[in-house]
């Protein structure tokens, strides 16, 4: 099964994160390989292995590639049961259409934080500004590479890791 996305400016790692995460919820063993990373072209591999009663196992491998306005989700399954088809329909395409459709990987969603300078001021009344701070709240470090990102971002701006 493949499905091509076009028109929008999404964020390639950050979306192969989000779909290792779906996978790590239901219990599968998972893991994301870039096998390709430059601006133009990108392509991931989400490999998924389930361990199933006697030793059967489901696997499903997910591929991400093209660039960030026009991809394909290649999905190639094996021994895949009742169980992991309703995983494919109802969370893997499903859910990842729809939050693309939301715009929750758009590249203008998941900038880079940057703070604001302070402006200059005589040194006694330059207020103290915390690096962990930004307006309107707290900043979210990144758990995989600590870059800050803005509060309330899902994504992180400099690896794309799902924050916590």
């Amino acid at each position: 099964m493949q499905k091509l996305y076009s028109g929008r400016n999404i964020n390639l790692q950050a979306l192969a994160q989000e779909i290792n995460s779906i996978l790590l919820e239901e219990g599968w063993e998972s893991s994301v390989q870039p096998s390709m990373m430059n601006p133009q072209y990108q392509d991931f591999v989400i490999r998924g292995l389930k361990k199933g009663h006697l030793h059967h196992a489901e696997e499903l491998i997910v591929r991400l590639t093209g660039n960030p306005t026009e991809f394909r989700i290649i999905i190639e399954e094996e021994h895949i049961g009742p169980l992991g088809r309703e995983l494919i329909d109802r969370r893997l395409i499903k859910q990842i259409d729809k939050e693309i459709n939301d715009g929750l990987f758009d590249m203008a969603t998941l900038q880079p934080s940057f703070q604001q300078p302070v402006q200059s001021m005589p040194m006694s009344t330059q207020p103290t500004v915390q690096p962990s701070l930004q307006q309107g709240g707290q900043q979210i470090r990144c758990p995989a590479c600590g870059a800050l990102n803005p509060p309330g971002s899902k994504f992180c701006s400099n690896c794309g890791s799902k924050l916590m």
